[in-house]
């Protein structure tokens, strides 16, 4: 049987259907990202603030892996990915008047 890839087609099946498996059946390694930021507040005056500001992406900068191929053929099963970047920083300055 030849798996139809056109979705106006009879006999189209969408990527990643296995039969008549639930959705989720497929487990991939665990995710671990942890976000935070630091900011600190400087009145100016009465009426006007400054805030610096800095913001962590996957803080510990902790590999991600991301899900084994399901394609068939001489990669199936192998992880050749990550699910999330490395880590960032941004920083950024605020004036409220």
């Amino acid at each position: 049987m030849i798996l139809q890839t056109d979705p106006t087609k009879p006999g189209f099946v969408p990527n990643q259907a296995f039969g008549n498996s639930g959705v989720g059946i497929l487990r991939g390694p665990s995710l671990v990202n942890i976000d935070f930021n630091l900011a600190k507040e400087f009145r100016l005056t009465e009426r006007q603030m400054l805030q610096f500001r800095t913001e962590f992406f996957n803080a510990l900068n902790h590999t991600n892996l991301g899900i084994p191929s399901v394609t068939m053929g001489s990669g199936f099963g192998q992880i050749t990915n990550t699910a999330t970047p490395a880590r960032q920083i941004q920083f950024g300055l605020k004036y409220r008047f």
